[in-house]
């Protein structure tokens, strides 16, 4: 089935080869040997994270959310996980939502990104349910379960207004299993103001 998103020609490939190499690297630090990341793969994960926060920000400085006119579907979806993988950089991600949105609305990035990024960013706060199904938290244990949804029977019209798959998609697993828990009492992020 052709995309409805133009991919090429990509006006600016300096940008993309960032996004490819940040992409290629956060999948090379979530490789693990094990259910469970070691010490030394949660230390990879964060250097992958810091130096991902830094190039990430730098981007949005310059040229807002690299959405599809700037960078095509490839770059499009590299930003979006990259942005997702950087857990602990709760600002930049906040950042990015904001900025993600205003793509969306013009058309230049899928409304699935938004899903993702704003339910990854409601479980990381911990005080209140995701909205479209599509976080899943590692235990300890190496189970994973998918965090709490608010209004359930409502799950499926929301996904699918987004362009998601229906509830419980393996790809939702494949893709972000593998997430810090949210923050013990953690306290409500304070909205990001958008121009």
């Amino acid at each position: 089935m052709p995309s409805r998103f133009r991919s090429w020609p990509c006006p600016r490939l300096d940008i993309l080869s960032t996004l490819c190499r940040l992409h290629s690297e956060g999948l090379a630090a979530r490789t693990l040997t094990g259910t469970v990341p070691t010490e030394h793969e949660i230390r990879e994960l964060l250097r992958f994270e810091q130096r991902s926060a830094r190039e990430l920000q730098q981007v949005f400085a310059a040229h807002g959310w690299p959405g599809l006119r700037l960078v095509g579907e490839v770059g499009t979806e590299a930003a979006w996980w990259i942005v997702m993988m950087c857990d602990r950089h709760i600002v930049l991600q906040r950042d990015a939502q904001a900025l993600l949105t205003d793509a969306v609305q013009a058309g230049d990035a899928p409304a699935r990104h938004t899903a993702y990024l704003r339910d990854r960013l409601l479980m990381h706060e911990g005080r209140e349910p995701q909205i479209y199904g599509t976080q899943w938290v590692l235990h300890d244990d190496g189970q994973v379960s998918l965090y709490p949804v608010t209004d359930p029977s409502g799950l499926s019209e929301r996904r699918r207004a987004v362009g998601l798959p229906g509830p419980g998609a393996e790809s939702d697993i494949r893709l972000l299993s593998f997430t810090r828990r949210p923050r013990p009492g953690a306290q409500p992020w304070p909205s990001v103001p958008r121009p």
